[in-house]
């Protein structure tokens, strides 16, 4: 018995691959973990104007590709994508992630909900219940 004759590099054999193309960013809310043992942050990613870090306004500038956490702080782009690209939330879930985070600053700013990029204390009191 021999092996049908095939040239590996031929053309003419379809592949479908249905997986994820991290050249094409796609726009919407996703949640990532940006360290190991912090909370995992809401993300949102869109193409357009950027955004003044102090007025939060657009500026006149050439649209491109941007990411926002949770806590409203605009974040590199290339640092969240495609990491990020796995685990995509919905907008209310967006919307919760930051309203859990204005709650934990004002309420309780020692814990790691509070801040972005701080480790998680199980043990500790001033750490809200994950649920």
């Amino acid at each position: 018995m021999s092996r049908a004759s095939r040239t590996y590099g031929d053309r003419g054999a379809t592949r479908r691959f249905d997986g994820l193309d991290v050249e094409t960013p796609v726009a919407g809310c996703y949640r990532i973990r940006l360290g190991r043992d912090t909370v995992a942050i809401g993300v949102r990613l869109w193409f357009g104007a950027p955004l003044d870090p102090v007025t939060g306004e657009e500026l006149d500038r050439s649209h491109r590709w941007q990411a926002q956490a949770d806590d409203g702080e605009i974040l590199d782009f290339e640092r969240v994508w495609p990491a990020c690209a796995r685990d995509p939330i919905t907008e209310a879930d967006f919307k919760a992630r930051c309203a859990r985070r204005a709650w934990a600053r004002e309420n309780a700013p020692d814990s790691a909900y509070a801040e972005r990029g701080r480790k998680v204390d199980r043990l500790s009191r001033s750490e809200p219940l994950p649920f």
